[in-house]
């Protein structure tokens, strides 16, 4: 079970970089393009640590070996598909943010389905951000975002919290879950080299979290 896991896990993570190498060397697909499809892609790893690894101890282990590969492939630029050279530091602070979600999971297994809200607000909310305002120009409402870009996070926050809401019998109430939406896309806001990527997901999950405890 366990080792079914990790070969799922790793088998998927050299699926998404195939995919992304290949839509970027043969179709010439722009970096903002695959490294937006890895940055999505990636979070249903979440799916299979659930089902295979549950609270053990097993679920950090994935993501410290994708802090480790972030951090090469970002000084050594591994994997061009996921690197844009602009300075971004985004892609390391995702498993990091990651891995400290995971870690509270461990200790605090009632965690689980607001380390999933928090990765799919971040993982969706985040990845179709910079795509919709790319299509949709809007007036800027903070530094580079815009107002469609910012609807975007809230809607794909929304839509996450709803299903996990269905999936866990979280029963929260509409009003929850448009405070934790609002949040969401407020914290998406302030992405200065990335750091929406460890905001986000975090800032999301604590706020999930106490609202199910309160």
């Amino acid at each position: 079970m366990i080792l079914k896991g990790y070969i799922l896990i790793y088998g998927y993570l050299l699926l998404i970089l195939g995919i992304s190498s290949i839509c970027s060397k043969v179709f010439k697909l722009r970096t903002i393009f695959t490294k937006k499809f890895i940055h999505i892609s990636i979070s249903f790893c979440y799916v299979i640590m659930y089902y295979y690894f549950g609270t053990s101890i097993h679920i950090i282990i994935p993501p410290i070996s994708f802090i480790i590969i972030n951090i090469l492939s970002y000084k050594f630029g591994l994997f061009k598909a996921m690197e844009d050279g602009s300075g971004n530091l985004g892609t390391i602070y995702y498993p990091i943010s990651v891995f400290i979600m995971a870690l509270i999971t461990h200790f605090v297994p009632d965690f689980y389905p607001a380390f999933g809200i928090g990765l799919f607000c971040m993982a969706f909310g985040d990845g179709f951000a910079p795509l919709v305002s790319g299509f949709l120009r809007s007036r800027k409402i903070y530094s580079n975002k815009t107002v469609s870009g910012t609807a975007t996070v809230f809607g794909f926050s929304l839509m996450g919290i709803l299903i996990f809401n269905y999936i866990f019998k979280l029963e929260f109430s509409v009003f929850e879950m448009l405070v934790v939406s609002i949040v969401s896309a407020l914290l998406e806001l302030f992405d200065k080299k990335g750091l929406d990527n460890l905001f986000v997901p975090l800032g999301v999950s604590l706020l999930v979290y106490l609202l199910e405890v309160i």
